[in-house]
């Protein structure tokens, strides 16, 4: 008998669905970690608010390291590991610069577009098998952050330009990290994510330095623990699922900007915004709904 709903046989829950509800808890606290960014001074760089964010991370994050000591270190893919937090630290330089050059819905409603490109590296590098109901579906969310960017009225700025390269980075990223869960737990991925971007970031913020004032150094505190949560949530998710089926489930991001916007910054959201989120909406049900319907009958 076919179970109906978002449960799979036997009352356990779909892997895939449990994995799109990690990335709508990661939505939700990196839009919140955006937020914050851009209450900071403009006298602190992108790559200082980098550091922090993974020196106030790796603190929140140290119970996890203590315990598991030097074994959480032990891999055989040190390499693809490497390459994971130098494609992290670059999306998020790019992406802190961005988010705090832009306005906060364009910002995040540019950051749509990286599910396009993490569907297509799925492919390429994954060969992972995308239908053509998927495909419309992905399409569809994406022609909803059109519909709220308009492009004909965007004028185009370093920071959209850099917002994309952010997003290009943050899919290898995404991959890479696809590949290390075939054999890597979750918490060794995290450590070295955590500890050596600090340190990278580190040295590369030493000529940048300004200390921050009590203000800036509290916010700079909730990013670094926002980022270790959505950081956790993000790799869970590809715990249970493939990026090419999560990428759509990043279009939710946009939906939480729209309050955190308005509450922040006093953005009203406009028809077409809400048009947008609207579409989005409906396209990550949809594709929800398709991963149900192919869930084995019993």
């Amino acid at each position: 008998m076919r179970e109906v709903g978002i449960f799979a046989s036997k009352g356990v829950v779909s892997p895939k669905l449990i994995g799109a509800g990690f990335m709508l808890l990661w939505a939700l606290t990196f839009s919140s970690a955006m937020a914050f960014a851009k209450t900071l001074s403009p006298e602190i760089d992108s790559i200082v608010i980098l550091f922090m964010r993974y020196f106030f991370g790796l603190i929140f994050f140290s119970p996890f390291v203590f315990q598991a000591g030097l074994k959480g270190f032990v891999t055989s893919r040190p390499v693809l590991h490497l390459t994971r937090v130098i494609c992290v630290g670059l999306a998020m330089g790019c992406t802190y610069y961005a988010y705090r050059n832009l306005p906060l819905a364009l910002a995040t409603s540019i950051g749509m577009t990286g599910p396009l490109f993490t569907t297509i590296l799925s492919m390429i590098l994954l060969k992972d098998s995308v239908s053509l109901p998927k495909w419309a579906f992905i399409i569809f969310g994406y022609l909803g952050v059109l519909v709220m960017v308009r492009p004909h009225e965007l004028a185009i700025s370093l920071g959209v330009w850099v917002e994309i390269l952010a997003n290009l980075f943050a899919a290898l990223s995404i991959i890479c990290v696809k590949l290390l869960s075939r054999t890597e737990s979750t918490l060794t991925i995290m450590l070295y994510a955590n500890t050596v971007t600090t340190l990278i970031a580190g040295l590369l913020a030493l000529s940048l330095w300004k200390t921050p004032d009590t203000s800036d150094l509290i916010t700079l505190t909730i990013i670094g623990g926002l980022g270790v949560f959505s950081q956790f949530c993000s790799v869970s998710a590809l715990k249970f699922a493939n990026p090419s089926y999560l990428a759509p489930f990043e279009y939710t991001r946009m939906c939480f900007a729209i309050p955190v916007g308005y509450l922040f910054f006093q953005e009203i959201p406009t028809l077409w915004t809400i048009l947008g989120s609207l579409m989005i909406i409906g396209a990550t049900y949809g594709l929800t709904r398709l991963e149900i319907l192919s869930q084995p009958s019993t």
